[in-house]
This record gives structure tokens, sequence and C-alpha cells, in this order.
């Protein structure tokens, strides 16, 4: 019994550790990418934006050649339910809480 809650304590600890903050698209033409590059939409997003309800995941950080800073993360609809996993988003489209 104790090593379990060892474990789970141990899980806790490096979930919260990995997350991000949680993002929100600044309006609905925020771009939904399949890299950290302007205009390589993500194949899920070519007919489709996202809305106010939509939120982003960040795990991490990454730059362009130009100096852009992207964020990536798992990007989940107004329902809370995850739409796609490994996206990247502009930095300045998005608006993350603390």
């Amino acid at each position: 019994m104790r090593s379990l809650l060892v474990a789970a304590a141990l899980m806790a600890g490096t979930v919260s550790a990995l997350a991000g903050p949680t993002c929100s698209p600044g309006d609905s033409s925020a771009q939904i990418l399949a890299s950290a590059t302007i205009g390589d939409t993500h194949p899920a997003f070519v007919h489709k934006r996202v809305a106010y309800g939509w939120s982003l995941q960040v795990r991490r950080e990454d730059h362009d050649d130009a100096g852009m800073t992207y964020y990536v993360g798992d990007l989940y609809d107004a329902q809370g339910k995850l739409s796609t996993k490994n996206v990247f988003v502009l930095e300045s489209e998005w608006d993350c809480g603390p």
C-alpha cells in the first residue's frame, strides 16, 4: 500500500512538472500549424478554425529562423475534448494565463 502511494505521488509530481500554461486564441484567425513555420497549416485545420472556447495545453516552445516564438501542445475544443495533439501555434496569436 505504501509503495502505491509513493508511486502515485511521483506520477502526480511528474505530470504537474511537465504541464505548461493553458492558452486561448486571441481571435478566430489564430493559425493551427503543423510545424514552426507560418502558413504550414495543420492538415486537420485546412478548412477549420478555432473559436473562443478552445484551449491549448502548452508543452514547450519552439522558434523559427526569423525568431518567431511558437507554442507546441495539445488543442482542446470548446467542450474540453482533445481535438488535436502536437500542434504549433504562434505565441502572438494566443493569450496564456498564469
